[in-house]
């Protein structure tokens, strides 16, 4: 079983919470412009957005997920990317689009367009998180890890997922072996860099959106005291971390395929 993120706090983040759409209408798109977190930090930009999916791939990465739960209930999320304002986020996807053979040359890194994130019925859970208040360098970093391997080799961890989601004779669960999801192990990686631990206690490399989940609803503690550490800094970096916040909307609890 992979190891699961375990906090000793017995309350949840009180500044990361629900928030429905407001009508059957409104797309994951506008719901999430019209957010803001209580300090005014804008969330569309150098945030995290996790999703969660209907598609037979999605629901295969959800019940993945269960290995880091301790109930062993399936994940509601099975994407996720930072957002970089104007309708976009960098991300990893296990799909890279028509040209495959581009995968290497960008070690998987995509810009992806909310707007094919925008269906509620084919997204039906979204969740924006803010764990910087600043992130100046982030797109600084983003490039760094499309252009070098070596940071972390993303193509060789999307073949893990592949086999996986696609059900190949012997692929097992990445995650029992210590391999994250693509996505998220980008995620944690670019905030890594300026020392922002998006899942205390748990290696970038084996990182998913259920734990960064995990992290933002039980590890407020641990997210004051370093945050208070950065505030409190007198040198000019060109971050600030920040207790987690942010809204979510899950209208599908139970992972299951529709087709």
């Amino acid at each position: 079983m992979a190891g699961s993120i375990r906090s000793t706090s017995e309350k949840s983040n009180d500044r990361f919470v629900a928030q429905q759409l407001s009508s059957a209408r409104e797309g994951n798109r506008a719901w999430l412009e019209r957010l803001k977190a209580s300090d005014e930090v804008k969330l569309d930009e150098n945030g995290i957005v996790l999703l969660g999916g209907i598609s037979v791939a999605s629901f295969r990465i959800r019940v993945a997920q269960s290995s880091m739960r301790h109930d062993l209930v399936p994940s509601y999320w099975s994407h996720c990317g930072i957002l970089l304002g104007e309708g976009r986020f960098a991300t990893v996807p296990l799909s890279p689009g028509s040209d495959v053979s581009s995968v290497p040359g960008r070690n998987g890194v995509e810009l992806a367009k909310l707007d094919d994130f925008d269906d509620p019925k084919r997204w039906p859970n979204v969740a924006v998180i803010r764990f910087a208040r600043k992130h100046d360098d982030v797109r600084e970093h983003i490039k760094r890890v499309e252009a070098d391997r070596s940071v972390i080799d993303l193509p060789a961890m999307m073949l893990r997922w592949l086999g996986f989601v696609w059900g190949v004779p012997g692929a097992v669960n990445p995650l029992t072996e210590g391999v994250g999801l693509p996505s998220a192990a980008f995620v944690e990686t670019v905030f890594s860099m300026v020392g922002i631990d998006l899942t205390p206690g748990l290696a970038s490399r084996s990182s998913c959106p259920e734990a960064i989940w995990q992290a933002a609803k039980w590890w407020r503690e641990y997210y004051e005291k370093t945050a208070t550490a950065d505030a409190q800094s007198q040198d000019t970096r060109k971050y600030e971390g920040m207790t987690p916040e942010g809204y979510f909307v899950v209208r599908q609890r139970a992972a299951a395929i529709v087709v």
